[in-house]
């Protein structure tokens, strides 16, 4: 197993586990506080990603694509995935109801992803379809 697929399967699960956190702490609010629709986007979100990043490593794999840049992809991906989550849950800490308009602190986490996940997607979509 490559390194890239490493931390896509590392990251896949740990991601998997706070979704799931955040699904049973949504199940346990939703009678007392009936609209927490950013907690089910925290939630969704996190399950999303577990799901991508666990297809990341197998498309890595089927491809071939282990170098220096899958790495650097995978790395990216990560970072840029995990502050996604981070501010999808501190909009719904900071009970946040709409992140563009309050210009919320998981907004600025969300905008500021795009600098890890823009390289990382172009470098390991451009490695997978090199690689084909």
């Amino acid at each position: 197993m490559t390194t890239a697929q490493q931390l896509f399967i590392g990251y896949g699960t740990i991601i998997l586990a706070v979704g799931f956190g955040l699904g049973v702490t949504l199940g346990m609010l939703r009678a007392s506080q009936p609209d927490i629709r950013s907690l089910a986007s925290a939630h969704l979100e996190t399950l999303m990603q577990s799901a991508l990043h666990y297809g990341l490593a197998f498309a890595f794999g089927a491809v071939g694509f282990d170098s220096g840049w899958a790495t650097s992809a995978a790395w990216l991906l990560v970072i840029g995935s995990a502050m996604q989550a981070i501010g999808a849950t501190s909009n719904w800490l900071t009970k946040t109801s709409d992140q563009f308009a309050e210009r919320s602190p998981g907004w600025i986490i969300n905008s500021a992803s795009t600098f890890a996940m823009l390289p990382g997607v172009l470098i390991g979509v451009g490695g997978i379809l090199r690689n084909l």
